[in-house]
C-alpha cells in the first residue's frame, strides 16, 4: 500500500483532469449537468448539488500530498492548503444542506457525511486556519451525536471531531461508541508529562498504520482507499493545538 500510494497519484490524474470539465461546466452556466432535485418544501439551490465537482480535486491534492509525505518524509503544506480549500466548501455546503435536511425530508440525515470528511477539520487546524477549522467544525457540532456521520469501526474520526470539540468548541460532545479507545488521550491531551504525550502520539500512529492494512472486512474503510492512509493527521492535529494551547 505504502509503493501504491507514491503511485496513486498518477494513476488519479485523468479522473482529476477530466473533473476540470464539469467543474468549468458549473462555473460558467451556474448550474451542474445533473440538475437540481425538486423539493416543495424548500427548493434547492444550484450549488446545493455540488459533489464530485469539489470531492475529486479535494481528494487529488491530498492524494498528492501523501504521495510527497511518503516519498520524501516531507508534508507539502501547499497540496493540503489546496486540498482544503475545495474540502472546506464541501463542507460548507454540506452542512448547509444537512441542517435543512430535516425541514425537507421529515427525518435526520443518518449516516449520509462521508467518515473521511473528519480529516479537513485537521488539516484546517494543522494549517493554522482558525475560520476553516471553526466552520468545518460547525457540521460536525451540529450532527455527530445524532449520528450524521457515516463512521466506521475506527473511532479515530471520532477523536479528531471531539479533541476539536474539547481544545476549542466548548467541550459540549461526548463519544457516541462504546469503549472509545482514546479517551485518556482527550482527559490529558494538554498534559505536560512528555512520556505521556509520547505514548498517546505512539497510539494513534500504530493504530492508523494498523487499520491501514486491515482487511475490508474489518471495516475501516475511511483508510481502504487511496486517500488518508498514510499521513498521521490525528498526531499532527493533537500536536498543533498543544502547541496553540502553549
Amino acid at each position: 500500500k505504502r509503493k501504491l500510494a507514491i503511485k496513486n497519484p498518477e494513476k488519479y490524474r485523468k479522473v482529476y483532469i477530466n473533473n476540470t470539465k464539469e467543474l468549468n461546466f458549473y462555473i460558467e452556466q451556474g448550474e451542474t449537468k445533473r440538475g437540481i432535485p425538486s423539493n416543495d418544501k424548500l427548493p434547492f439551490f444550484n450549488w446545493e448539488v455540488l459533489n464530485t465537482e469539489l470531492s475529486i480535486p479535494c481528494d487529488y491534492y491530498e492524494m498528492d500530498a501523501q504521495a510527497s509525505f511518503v516519498d520524501d518524509n516531507l508534508l507539502d503544506l501547499g497540496k493540503l492548503n489546496i486540498c482544503l480549500s475545495y474540502g472546506y466548501y464541501m463542507l460548507t455546503i454540506q452542512s448547509y444542506k444537512f441542517k435543512r435536511f430535516r425541514y425537507r425530508f421529515s427525518r435526520e440525515p443518518l449516516r449520509l457525511v462521508s467518515p473521511t470528511s473528519v480529516f479537513q477539520l485537521s488539516i484546517a487546524v494543522i494549517l493554522h486556519n482558525n475560520e476553516y477549522a471553526r466552520q468545518i467544525y460547525t457540521l460536525f457540532q451540529a450532527g455527530y451525536m445524532k449520528h450524521w456521520v457515516n463512521r466506521s469501526k475506527s473511532h479515530i474520526g471520532d477523536f479528531i471531531i471531539l479533541l476539536f470539540d474539547k481544545a476549542k468548541g466548548g467541550n459540549t460532545l461526548k463519544p457516541i461508541v462504546d469503549d472509545f479507545a482514546y479517551q485518556a488521550i482527550l482527559d490529558n491531551w494538554d498534559s505536560t508529562d512528555l512520556t505521556k504525550v509520547t505514548a498517546y502520539l505512539n497510539q494513534l500512529c500504530d493504530d492508523q498504520v494498523a487499520q491501514v492494512a486491515s482487511p475490508p472486512s474489518k471495516m475501516f474503510f475511511e483508510f481502504d482507499n487511496m486517500n488518508w492512509q498514510f499521513t498521521p493527521y490525528a498526531a499532527l492535529m493533537l500536536l498543533t493545538l498543544r502547541a496553540q494551547h502553549g
